[in-house]
């Protein structure tokens, strides 16, 4: 896998040159510790972006609910650094290119855990993108209409469907650390 990564960024790169190269890591987007051992090795410089997953459920399903939650936090958050965090330190941009809980508000997993990964995120000053915009599904999983309840819209699509997390959301979008980049991205399902 390793080999292979140099050459794909190398090869969009010089099909666009104006485009951000982001690498992602193992284990459903979590880990990128493996650069620890052996860096990956560019032609270019100032366009390469490593990105990151993390939900609550990532940490497992009820472990937020079953244990201290600082505790938690404090588990996980020694976890991201260790594994895709530390990026950041040796001056590397990291991008959390997904990260969401159920908008709804019912999943206590989820509502212990983004308290952490705001704290977490803007510590580092991390860049993110939140998954997802949708509020529902034309079709999904061979279901019509399906209400997306990790969508930051109400199934209708015409407003916010937790008006207080899209508050607490939008404090990431200052930059706590350097120049501002005023860049949102937003996954939308496929």
């Amino acid at each position: 896998w390793y080999k292979y990564m140099p050459k794909a960024a190398e090869a969009v790169l010089s099909a666009n040159p104006n485009v951000l190269i982001i690498l992602s890591g193992l284990s459903f987007d979590r880990d990128l510790s493996f650069l620890k051992k052996q860096q990956v090795k560019l032609t270019f410089s100032g366009k390469l972006v490593f990105e990151a997953h993390w939900y609550g459920f990532s940490d497992g399903q009820t472990t937020w609910v079953e244990d201290n939650p600082n505790e938690v936090c404090g588990r996980v958050a020694t976890y991201m650094m260790r594994t895709s965090g530390y990026l950041v330190d040796q001056g590397y941009p990291l991008f959390i290119g997904e990260f969401g809980i159920d908008q709804s508000g019912a999943n206590v997993n989820g509502n212990r855990y983004i308290s952490c990964f705001l704290g977490v995120a803007a510590e580092l000053d991390l860049d993110w993108a939140l998954w997802t915009l949708a509020g529902s599904y034309y079709v999904r999983d061979g279901v019509v209409g399906l209400n997306e309840y990790y969508g930051v819209l109400d199934y209708n699509w015409c407003g916010a469907r937790n008006s207080s997390f899209v508050q607490r959301i939008s404090a990431l979008q200052s930059p706590f650390r350097g120049m501002p980049t005023y860049t949102t991205f937003f996954f939308i399902p496929h």
